[in-house]
């Protein structure tokens, strides 16, 4: 039971639904800590190209235990200090990698604070005189649109497929941090894809926002980028749809 439910059309004739397709220009980067299966994973790909520390260690360990199996060598990795932290993405039931639905929000949030910064947009009016049962703007909206896309747009999915299982590479970066001690640097580890497409959709409220207005805001998404390190400019993609489907 929902509020459709009981209403009918009074609560379901307030949302309008566009459908989203994008195209990654480049990597697409994740930014989820990932779980033990990756960090597996990556071991593996380091024994592979006979990765120095990896294998001192392994041989090592071997000499005092005796032959060991690569279940066993890998275990032994996982538990020492050469276990890495990979950021990457969380995985659907059918194991395919995914952005989350929350972060495609958090980012039109973003993406419309740049575009709209302050408390002026389009389409404010309209919004106003929808509040006020006379049409009047008595009582104007305070709010800017970041704040206001919060509590009105949508994006229906919890998880976005990629369309693949796998990352297209584990990538190692050098983080730099400013410490109470200092700058320091350190290894990022990061499972990207590269150049993936994704579909989703996008639920307004009112569709208080014209179409420039939209334009705008998705224009400097395109600039600005989806996922994590979007100051390398990772991340960033090309719109290929925006349809109104009801």
């Amino acid at each position: 039971m929902s509020a459709a439910d009981i209403f009918g059309k009074p609560a379901t004739g307030m949302w309008t639904y566009y459908a989203v397709d994008l195209t990654f220009k480049h990597l697409v980067v994740g930014g989820i800590p990932s779980d033990r299966s990756v960090i597996e994973g990556w071991i593996r790909s380091r024994m592979e190209l006979n990765d120095a520390a990896i294998t001192e260690l392994v041989e090592k360990t071997a000499q005092e235990r005796g032959v060991l199996t690569p279940d066993e060598a890998v275990d032994i990795v996982l538990d020492s200090e050469l276990a890495p932290s990979v950021n990457g993405f969380k995985r659907n039931d059918n194991g395919e990698l995914c952005l989350e639905g929350r972060t495609i929000k958090a980012a039109l949030k973003e993406w419309s604070n740049s575009a709209y910064p302050g408390t002026s947009f389009p389409g404010k009016s309209k919004i106003a005189a929808q509040v006020n049962k006379k049409g009047e703007e008595s009582s104007p909206l305070r709010k800017g649109l970041m704040r206001y896309l919060a509590e009105t747009v949508i994006v229906e999915e919890r998880l976005i497929g990629l369309g693949v299982k796998e990352p297209s590479w584990v990538e190692e970066r050098i983080k730099h941090v400013a410490t109470p001690q200092g700058p320091r640097s350190s290894i990022n580890r990061v499972e990207v894809v590269e150049t993936p497409s994704i579909s989703f959709t996008v639920r307004v409220r009112d569709d208080f926002l014209p179409q420039d207005a939209w334009a705008r805001i998705w224009s400097s998404g395109e600039a600005i980028g989806l996922g994590a390190d979007r100051g390398r400019s990772d991340g960033q993609f090309e719109l290929t749809r925006w349809e109104k489907i009801k």
